[in-house]
């Protein structure tokens, strides 16, 4: 049976497909002509306010330099959610949107679809995905950056490959760089997200620019998306 949280993930997504299917053509022909006491009667037009973002502090700038990039590692804000939570997560809440247990991309469309859940329910829908390091204690072993970069360039001696790097999938909701943390969302949908998933953001050391996960998760909601429509 439908749980009450995915009537609202459908009604939601349904919407969405309803406006794209029904937007406006923006190079129609359908002009209206404004006279004088027209254009004078809408000069004043009420603004519209941004909603306020929720109140957050940007973390202290990391002084490791990241040779992929060539400038210090970023840092993300937001919940680390591993696969498996996300998979569970889907079959609660809204299984009927989720093909047979046998489909070959099975996993994958659950965590699209738990990650949309997620947006609906919000109203946020600027979720980015990143690959973080999840040190137990919440600081990052500086050994664990070197031995990161030795994995990945497959360099360095046996024993720093060898080195055990505990990595989580972050749902981020903004960066500490201008642009996305002037983005963030609201409080409210903070409050929204956090009790969806039972436990609050943070901030978290990104480890390299392989967004391979990523990629791969929004080429398949494109697909998921498209063979909706």
């Amino acid at each position: 049976m439908p749980t009450p949280l995915s009537k609202l993930f459908k009604a939601a997504t349904k919407n969405i497909l309803s406006q794209h299917r029904n937007r406006p053509d923006n190079h129609s022909n359908d002009l209206k002509t404004t006279t004088v006491q027209e254009t004078e009667t809408s000069a004043v037009q009420p603004v519209r306010l941004k909603p306020e973002p929720f109140e957050l502090v940007r973390p202290p700038k990391e002084l490791h330099i990241n040779p992929i990039i060539g400038r210090p590692y970023l840092q993300y804000y937001g919940y680390g959610i591993p696969r498996e939570w996300l998979i569970r997560f889907a079959e609660k809440e809204c299984p009927e949107v989720l093909p047979e247990r046998d489909h070959i991309c099975y996993e994958d469309h659950a965590m699209v679809r738990g990650r949309e859940l997620i947006s609906a329910c919000s109203d946020f829908w600027s979720f980015d995905f990143k690959y973080c390091f999840n040190p137990k204690d919440g600081s990052v072993p500086p050994l664990w950056f070197d031995a990161f970069m030795a994995k990945y360039f497959k360099s360095g001696t046996e024993d720093l490959r060898a080195v055990q790097i505990d990595t989580v999938p972050v749902f981020v909701v903004c960066s500490e760089q201008d642009e996305s943390f002037n983005e963030r969302p609201t409080q409210g949908q903070m409050d929204i997200m956090t009790k969806l998933i039972g436990y609050p953001p943070q901030w978290w050391q990104s480890h390299t620019l392989d967004l391979r996960g990523y990629k791969k998760l929004r080429k398949l909601r494109r697909l998921v998306v498209a063979t909706s429509l």
